[in-house]
């Protein structure tokens, strides 16, 4: 290792110790860029471009420990971006539902942890001194918070990659999962690539400030202007470049001052300026990362090289204050991208619907249904007035801004007999029932994507059968598109092979044997609408394994099992 500089205290602690070990790995790689600058700041491995590292359960570390993790899986080899602490894969050990034992799993001997940082806030009133939870206080409004005192502190975790346990062969299903979860192949390259959300906020101006591609030889954000300007993308060699690019300057965008205010007023080539171009060549290279893409350092950056060499031989503080920019930056880049990437998907999803039915479906939601014990005077006299516009805008006033009401909503306003649709315009609908005194019903109108998209937020757990409906109908659609790409199968410990389906009827997943005239469903489960139907297999799967009649020999069991795509 080249020259790095470390500090000669007595006992350093965790934190120096880590700063330490990120200093020397962010020297390492830099270095072999100077030597090679057309090399990527991320190699890809065997399966493709690594993608965001998580921890075991499925969470996102963030930017600074997730740029030094994807380090640490280039320099070992690791093609699996999950990690787990020494204790989480202690939990993995607990028995199973049924109680029984499952084979052990453990950290390989030998197998070093590497450190990640987490920091920790404690939250106590300062009068009763309580303390509360920080998810829990970022809940409270601007005066509440007033009323709590926020002690943070920065704690160092050691985290061992999967590679690193026996994993694989202990428990052969989650490997799997794992591996199919993380096998992500690599973006198309060249000129006709295209990342429908980063174009969308070009085209649409929905990035912090306008970005104008333009058919000129430079690429650069101004501070004064507040814009960012780039060459067209036919004008580079690829479309990963384009973004690539473009993404180093959105980087310097976030530091304007009425966003994270880090771009100071600082001479060309100075050492604040070169830090700025770090900042944004890790930025970016950590965004390009997350999508898949391969971020190369662009040429004029590789000026600034041996400065950045000569900061972190000095002090391990410089590549933890640059980090910590670079994880504010490029998270509100990738929050941005994927909202755009939410909203484009939800659009799809609109436009392909209205291939099959010229106008959306739409669905009645009570806000407030009034019967005789109420006070429907004025409905009433605006009734019997025949002003109905001033009847709906009566209506519209007992809405308290609350979305679908689950359990009664309606796919028509009309639900009982005797039921008089008075007047409705895009939003609202209001319906009278002469009989028993007279009722009125003030309904939300929503569309069929609002009601999907509740449904998926939600659940159905206090949904009525229209509802229930919607979630069957979205179960079976995505079975079939699940079944169009290859059908799921279950390969039992025993040598059995299991097909299932989902029977919307019975609203459950059917599993049996596949004979000539179809599958005999020997076992049903009910469908569980508030998990995924990802989770749903894993469920059916664990609880098929669990089946004496489907268990093989011990030795046999531990290779055996698992879902098949």
């Amino acid at each position: 290792m080249a020259g790095y500089r470390k500090k000669n205290a007595d006992g350093p602690n965790s934190e120096d110790k880590a700063l330490d070990l990120f200093a020397e790995m962010m020297i390492e790689k830099i270095e072999s860029i100077r030597k090679d600058w057309k090399k990527p700041w991320f190699t890809e491995g065997a399966l493709g471009a690594l993608q965001w590292p998580r921890n075991l359960s499925g969470r996102e570390y963030n930017g600074m420990n997730a740029f030094m993790l994807l380090l640490h899986c280039e320099k070992e080899g690791y093609e699996i971006p999950r990690f787990c602490t020494f204790d989480c894969v202690q939990r993995l050990n607990k028995p199973g539902k049924d109680g029984e034992e499952l084979p052990r799993v453990s950290v390989l001997r030998g197998e070093k942890s590497f450190p990640v940082m987490l920091t920790t806030f404690t939250c106590i009133h300062k009068e009763t001194k309580e303390k509360i939870k920080y998810d829990d206080y970022k809940k409270l409004s601007d005066n509440e918070k007033e009323q709590y005192n926020v002690y943070p502190k920065l704690q160092v975790f050691r985290v061992f990659n999967v590679a690193q346990t026996n994993l694989r062969e202990a428990r052969p299903e989650l490997w799997e999962k794992l591996e199919q979860e993380n096998a992500r192949p690599k973006v198309e390259d060249g000129e006709h690539f295209s990342f429908a959300p980063v174009d969308t906020m070009i085209k649409d101006n929905l990035w912090i400030c306008p970005i104008k591609p333009t058919h000129q030889d430079s690429a650069y954000y101004s501070i004064s202007k507040n814009e960012i300007v780039v060459p067209e993308k036919e004008q580079f060699k690829s479309g990963e470049a384009f973004y690539g690019t473009l993404f180093h300057e959105m980087t310097h965008s976030t530091g304007a001052k009425d966003v994270l205010d880090r771009i100071k007023p600082t001479a060309f080539g100075s050492s604040e300026y070169a830090r700025e171009e770090l900042v944004a060549e890790l930025g970016s290279a950590l965004v390009a990362q997350r999508y898949g893409m391969t971020k190369h350092i662009k040429e004029d950056g590789c000026a600034y090289l041996k400065g950045w060499l000569s900061e972190l031989k000095e002090s391990p503080q410089y590549i933890k204050t640059t980090l910590l920019d670079v994880k504010r930056a490029s998270s509100l880049i990738t929050q941005k991208v994927d909202k755009v990437a939410q909203d484009l998907e939800r659009n799809v999803g609109v436009h392909q619907e209205n291939k099959v039915a010229a106008q959306e479906k739409v669905f009645y939601s009570s806000v407030a249904y009034l019967q005789t014990s109420d006070d429907t005077r004025q409905f009433d006299e605006l009734k019997d007035k025949g002003d109905y516009e001033g009847l709906l805008a009566l209506g519209k006033e007992y809405y308290d801004g609350n979305g679908v009401n689950e359990k009664y909503t309606h796919s028509s306003p009309l639900q009982n007999k005797g039921d008089d649709l008075l007047i409705e315009d895009k939003d609202f609908a209001v319906v009278y029932n002469g009989s028993v005194g007279g009722t009125y019903e003030v309904m939300l109108k929503f569309t069929e994507q609002e009601v999907r998209e509740h449904i998926r937020r939600y659940g159905v757990d206090n949904a009525g059968e229209t509802l229930k409906g919607v979630a069957k109908d979205m179960a079976a659609e995505q079975f079939a598109n699940l079944a169009q790409r290859k059908m799921p199968v279950f390969e039992m410990p025993s040598g059995d092979v299991l097909y299932v389906g989902y029977n919307r009827e019975s609203d459950t997943l059917d599993v049996g044997p596949a004979t000539n005239a179809g599958m005999i469903a020997q076992h049903r489960y009910p469908y569980d609408h508030n998990a995924s139907l990802e989770a749903n297999l894993q469920e059916v799967d664990a609880r098929l394994n669990g089946m004496e009649e489907y268990r093989a020999e011990l030795q046999e069991a531990e290779y055996g099992g698992g879902l098949r795509r």
